[in-house]
């Protein structure tokens, strides 16, 4: 396996007894304008597997250009080239589609070797040996589609299939649906031609179509699906034309128009009109619905829980105003007692008593007292 190489080497050249060259190959050296092809660059050597890195990027004037993604670890294999045993990896491969017609060369791809030296096996690639290997040039002579191009092309180019599938095949009035159109075949889809869905009346258009998908490759094939967000107004069966593409086919030389599959929707009565709905003057009341057994048992409990909770408050606030209004008229006798007005204000009574009365319960009379006081 060749690991890529992070590293910088101290050593520059070809260590003895290794050899290292890169081929590039095209599957396809005379495509048509707007044909994809691949181009695919294969590293040789022989000896200790090197470290690998890109040095510069092919230079490709006229040509759209995508890399297929590149691998951490590449595998090798042993293959005889002119009598000699060699190991070969492939490197880097590239989606070429050339945008006009002519020579198109791919040039100036070089990749950075970094090769152990001989009998030394380490991790440390400082010590290794740098070499810099240029790839050969792809040379692509583009044809020019035939003329005249219909009216309707697309621009397409390749072999494609067309299919429309809806989400459901019935649905209610009202109701929104989803439809997929998609593209799929053998043909560079990262920017998919325009598709013109044509709807029945009584079937509009909710949004505008979501951007297509990113295009999914399997293998030498492609695809590419587009979604629609629809809704039918009335009920009926709904009969879809089958979408159209114009495009070349590379395989057969020519213009081909392809069709998707015919669909039919069938909508039927909305959930929302499937009932006849009540005058509020009427005075017929809506049917109620049946109540759950377990709702029944639970709604009483939480009743009477929140009304002894509600007692609760209400005894404890009775409690505390019956307590304050007795702390206050406790307090304000106390205050009447130790009053200095008051104990002014029983000393003229209890002399008029005494005025009135002058003999006390003793027997005793105030000139009595008054005399034994002076004796």
């Amino acid at each position: 396996m060749l690991p890529v190489s992070s590293a910088r080497a101290a050593n520059s050249g070809t260590p003895s007894g290794s050899k290292l060259f890169v081929e590039s190959s095209l599957d396809n050296a005379a495509p048509w304008v707007g044909q994809e092809v691949r181009l695919t660059y294969t590293l040789f050597f022989s000896g200790a597997a090197p470290q690998i890195e890109d040095k510069s990027q092919p230079e490709h004037p006229g040509i759209w250009v995508r890399e297929l993604a590149p691998e951490t670890y590449i595998d090798s294999t042993p293959v005889s080239k002119n009598g000699e045993l060699f190991r070969k990896a492939v490197v880097k491969q590239l989606r070429l589609v050339p945008m006009q017609s002519g020579k198109l060369p791919v040039t100036g791809y070089r990749i950075r070797c970094l090769v152990p030296r001989q009998g030394e096996a380490s991790l440390d690639s400082r010590n290794d040996t740098e070499t810099i290997v240029i790839a050969q040039p792809a040379i692509i002579q583009a044809r020019a589609l035939p003329k005249p191009a219909p009216a309707d092309f697309s621009g397409a180019v390749g072999h494609f299939t067309l299919s429309v599938s809806p989400e459901n095949s019935t649905v209610h009035a009202g109701e929104s649906l989803s439809l997929s159109v998609t593209i799929s075949g053998k043909g560079n889809l990262d920017t998919p031609p325009p598709l013109k869905v044509l709807l029945p009346e009584g079937i509009r258009q909710e949004a505008s179509a979501t951007p297509p998908d990113t295009a999914s490759a399997k293998g030498s094939t492609s695809s590419v699906s587009t979604k629609m967000l629809l809704i039918a107004s009335k009920e009926g069966v709904f009969r879809f034309v089958p979408v159209k593409l114009t495009a070349f086919d590379p395989e057969a030389g020519r213009y081909e128009t392809i069709a998707s599959n015919a669909i039919a929707i069938k909508v039927i009565a909305g959930q929302a009109t499937s009932a006849q709905p009540q005058s509020p003057l009427s005075g017929v009341m809506p049917p109620m619905a049946d109540p759950d057994p377990l709702d029944a048992v639970i709604s009483p409990i939480i009743m009477s829980m929140g009304i002894a909770v509600l007692a609760l408050i209400f005894g404890l606030h009775l409690r505390y105003i019956k307590r304050y209004k007795r702390t206050e008229v406790q307090q304000k006798r106390v205050k009447r007692r130790n009053h200095p007005d008051r104990q002014r204000r029983l000393r003229p009574p209890l002399r008029r008593a005494l005025v009135a009365n002058p003999r006390n319960r003793s027997g005793t009379s105030c000139t009595a007292l008054s005399k034994k006081t002076e004796s």
